[in-house]
């Protein structure tokens, strides 16, 4: 995460992602929901989970009750909105370096890394794969997330910057594929690698309600995207 060159601390207001999530209706809130109902549903039933880039907490807050989670981010200003949202004995948040934790024998069941890796340079991604593989129990399972610019991505980009005061261009510098995202995991050590697509049009549903974007995205599941969905997932063991 040090190596982003963007500034983070900056340039995304503290909470903004999470006060989106909040308005609990909408394109961007079904996004957000649907991507980490997608992540959760990878875990299996972990005792522990520790989510990098976890920004302003709205994947451990939501998604993880009676899970013990760590989150970690580069952004101070994040951490503090996460801390005061959504910390609790079992919740934790820090900007601490992750090569600190394994020097502390740190592990976790689960690693997730929710669209994070495009924001770095491609040698600066997978050393931060490797270092979450460290972290990783024997039995552990990393999960990530990422655009897919081989899908309708790079269009929904195109909007999104126009339209919201956060702008994906000089955030989005390693463009994945799914050949390079095995690339990048294998590079980092990870065996039995599985990348599919998630994440449809349903999203886009949502102006016609929530309902609406849930019953499209059952069946574009079920259909698994054609191999075209918007988002990269991948799961692997150390």
């Amino acid at each position: 995460m040090e190596d982003a060159v963007y500034d983070y601390e900056k340039g995304i207001p503290a909470g903004f992602y999470d006060k989106v999530y909040r308005q609990g209706a909408g394109v961007r809130f079904c996004w957000h929901d649907l991507k980490f109902r997608t992540v959760a549903a990878q875990l299996g039933t972990p005792r522990r989970v520790l989510d990098i880039g976890c920004g302003p907490g709205t994947f451990i807050g939501n998604y993880l009750t009676g899970i013990e989670a760590l989150g970690l981010d580069i952004s101070a200003a994040q951490i503090d909105y996460a801390t005061r949202t959504y910390g609790s004995a079992t919740h934790r948040f820090s900007t601490r370096p992750i090569g600190s934790l394994s020097e502390t024998g740190e592990r976790f069941d689960v690693v997730t890394v929710v669209e994070l890796i495009e924001h770095l340079p491609p040698d600066a991604a997978i050393r931060l794969l490797s270092e979450a593989r460290a972290l990783l129990a024997s039995d552990g399972v990393l999960v990530v997330t990422t655009p897919n610019y081989r899908s309708l991505w790079p269009l929904i980009e195109l909007g999104v910057n126009a339209l919201s005061p956060v702008s994906y261009v000089e955030q989005h510098i390693n463009k994945y594929r799914r050949d390079l995202l095995g690339e990048h995991l294998s590079a980092a050590g990870y065996r039995d690698v599985s990348i599919r697509t998630a994440l449809g049009l349903a999203p886009f549903a949502a102006v016609f309600g929530l309902g609406a974007a849930h019953t499209l995205h059952a069946v574009e599941a079920g259909a698994k995207h054609l191999g075209i969905g918007n988002l990269l997932l991948a799961t692997a063991r150390p």
